[in-house]
């Protein structure tokens, strides 16, 4: 008898341990060690299943409490074609994941006014057309760990950066053939500076050569040689 209630326990441990495991994926927080399994299962029924969001639409928007983004949400954004106002104003936001929004065409206002938003470990912004205001006042932010496709880009990134005090960690890849400001990101390393030269279309090679603007800053175009500076004038770029 004894042993068959060993077993019981063990078991009940087990699912118990379990509970705890699928809270924890769900980006929920998991009760604490003197909770009943019954806590734990009420725990489970309180997380939402964003499985079946197919629209980043204002998901998450005003959302003064929400620290992370919940981490089953990497594969619901797999559907996302918005992100518009996606976590707008979360203000107390601090970190988020690798997000796989390679079908999302809009982004504007996405992370706009997450002030304590530090990193963004990557966006997939392959189908982006727009990306304004997109971290707008975004004034923790230091690193955008994956680089930002630049190549659907059909609207200026005028204010995308803007209140961007602390960025240090930006790349952009594709080819960029909208006119851009960086100056609201004055900290950006030499590294990210050259990415985003790099990315620069070579605009005296297209059908019909256009002119375009890049505002680099004061701060950030003290820190660029005069080779580098003439690599942009070189590809038909107005430096701004």
């Amino acid at each position: 008898m004894r042993e068959e209630f060993q077993t019981i326990i063990h078991r009940l441990r087990y699912v118990m341990s379990r509970c705890e495991q699928y809270i924890d994926e769900k980006g929920g927080e998991v009760p604490s060690g003197s909770s009943s399994l019954l806590e734990h299962i009420n725990k489970i029924s309180t997380i939402p299943d964003l499985g079946n969001v197919r629209n980043g639409c204002e998901l998450f928007a005003g959302n003064t409490q929400l620290e992370t983004l919940p981490e089953c949400l990497a594969d619901a954004t797999q559907v996302f074609t918005s992100m518009y106002k996606f976590a707008k104003d979360c203000t107390a936001l601090r970190f988020v994941p690798r997000l796989y929004t390679d079908h999302v065409t809009t982004f504007v206002y996405a992370f706009y006014g997450c002030t304590a938003l530090e990193e963004i470990d990557g966006l997939l912004t392959d189908a982006a057309t727009p990306l304004g205001e997109c971290f707008h006042n975004c004034s923790s932010l230091v690193a955008i760990n994956e680089p930002l496709t630049v190549s659907n880009l059909t609207s200026q990134m005028d204010t995308t950066f803007t209140g961007c005090a602390n960025l240090e960690y930006l790349r952009f890849q594709g080819s960029l053939k909208v006119d851009t400001w960086l100056s609201g990101a004055p900290k950006l390393s030499l590294a990210s500076l050259q990415s985003v030269i790099d990315s620069l279309a070579d605009l005296n090679q297209e059908a019909v050569p256009t002119s375009k603007r890049i505002y680099f800053g004061a701060k950030n175009k003290a820190k660029l040689s005069t080779t580098q500076l003439a690599s942009v004038t070189d590809k038909g770029w107005v430096l701004g």
